[in-house]
């Protein structure tokens, strides 16, 4: 199992990406797109989930059965991608989705950013509880831009504020830095401010 909290190379990246939509995984598995969001809000959370657990979860298989066929290689980068992803929330460094922050619907018909944020909202889903238990009113506040963009809810408000683009784009472009703020609000005290960086948050290096 991969210890390395170096970010997957644009070749790594590749295979994982080719792996996890092949017919070798159940359909149920995710895409890195949407794992890469999964990543982020298991780092995130409150809650610690088992490697096992989550695994399980991302690739509709638990690795560790003995009846599985996972590729024991892409386990590796899914857990090093993990490792990046939690070092740069430690770090204070913004991670920006593999994906533009658009809620626009590509050439091939998809919304990315849409996935990566199913992706998220998959893990705040599974542990309610322990996400808005303490910081309700935080939390969803903070949540909303994820909310809209996953597009998986039926409330009207969100029906409504889908509907002006300026708006929405304004709500995405914040996800980044919200992530960061969601991992700051489990983890520092009350009565401790937050305050950001004198010189800004730095962002991740990505690939």
């Amino acid at each position: 199992m991969s210890n390395s909290c170096e970010p997957l190379t644009d070749e790594q990246l590749e295979q994982l990406d080719d792996y996890l939509l092949s017919d070798n995984l159940k359909e149920e598995a995710l895409d890195y797109i949407a794992l890469h969001g999964y990543l982020c809000a298991l780092n995130v959370s409150p809650s610690p989930m088992t490697e096992s657990a989550w695994l399980t979860n991302v690739l509709a298989e638990n690795p560790q059965s003995d009846a599985c066929n996972i590729d024991a290689a892409m386990v590796d980068l899914i857990l090093q991608e993990n490792n990046y992803i939690r070092t740069c929330l430690e770090s204070d460094i913004v991670i920006d989705p593999p994906c533009d922050l658009t809620l626009e619907i590509d050439e091939e018909g998809d919304c990315l950013l849409e996935y990566w944020a199913q992706g998220f909202m998959e893990v705040v889903f599974s542990q309610e509880d322990a996400w808005f238990g303490e910081h309700e009113d935080a939390v969803a506040e903070c949540l909303l831009p994820f909310m809209l963009a996953a597009n998986l809810d039926e409330d009207q408000e969100l029906a409504e504020l889908r509907k002006d683009p300026k708006f929405c784009q304004q709500l995405c472009d914040q996800i980044p830095e919200l992530v960061q703020d969601l991992f700051l609000l489990f983890r520092v005290p009350a009565d401790k401010p937050k305050g950001k960086p004198p010189y800004g948050k730095k962002k991740a290096r990505r690939h």
